[in-house]
């Protein structure tokens, strides 16, 4: 698993289904940003917002539906 934002990728540590832990502390602001994950060779992609965006030293990141666009 790992969270592309802004064209830095970040490997997922775990994952439920408003918040994500990543394997290194950063900082970033809340952004749009996208999950990748791959399973049995089969990948998957969604857009996500980064609610409080990533904190370091914060265990949590809070994440949310993506903005629709139109």
């Amino acid at each position: 698993m790992a969270l592309c934002v802004n064209g830095r990728t970040l490997s997922i540590a775990q994952m439920g289904r408003d918040f994500l832990v990543l394997e290194e502390q950063v900082e970033h602001p809340p952004t749009e940003a996208e999950i990748t994950l791959s399973v049995d060779g089969r990948e998957s992609r969604w857009p996500v917002r980064l609610v409080e965006g990533i904190k370091a030293g914060q265990w949590k990141t809070r994440i949310g539906p993506a903005h629709v666009h139109s």
